[in-house]
């Protein structure tokens, strides 16, 4: 559904682009090429924030506790989503690590698959994805250690945090009810 929006969202700013250049003397070329460029701009942008759909906090500028806990609790993905728990802000990492394309997780999703099931369909370990999942958040732990915001104990708890946060995201049996985040 998500990717609908998207699609009808670039539909309409492209149309929009092409009526605004039509009115300035533009061309249909330049509007596509604009409107590529500014899709491509925010599927960058989406990857490094977290949270479901319109992203997060973005994992590079975290500089409190209180945007670290928000950061880890977005890790548990969205439950109102579904077994999809608003996978953008890792979309690039499941498909990497998965080897699968976003439509095919879709497809798998929307036929009641979890991140583990297919994550054991497609052969790839359970813990690897977890892992990778971690990776795309652990620098945010890493940033407020060598800034001094938080101890290196402070972020090993934190990290914990992290990797039951994903552990919960990709086993998820779309019932268990999604804990909350709290400062250590």
């Amino acid at each position: 559904m998500l990717h609908l929006k998207k699609k009808l969202a670039a539909g309409a700013a492209t149309l929009l682009l092409g009526i605004s250049l039509a009115a300035c003397g533009g061309t249909a070329s330049e509007t596509t090429s604009t409107a590529a460029t500014t899709q491509a701009a925010a599927a960058t942008t989406s990857d490094a924030r977290g949270g479901g759909p319109g992203g997060g906090v973005d994992v590079s500028s975290v500089s409190s506790v209180d945007e670290l806990v928000s950061l880890i609790q977005e890790a548990y993905g969205e439950p109102s989503l579904g077994l999809h728990r608003g996978h953008q802000d890792v979309e690039s990492t499941l498909i990497e690590a998965l080897g699968i394309s976003h439509d095919e997780m879709h497809v798998r999703m929307d036929a009641g698959q979890n991140l583990a099931t297919i994550a054991d369909e497609v052969g790839v370990d359970r813990q690897e994805l977890i892992d990778a999942l971690v990776a795309t958040r652990s620098p945010a732990i890493d940033a407020l250690v060598d800034s001094g915001t938080i101890t290196r104990a402070e972020a090993e708890a934190y990290s914990e945090q992290l990797v039951e946060a994903y552990t919960f995201r990709v086993t998820w049996d779309g019932q268990a009810a999604t804990p909350t985040v709290e400062a250590v």
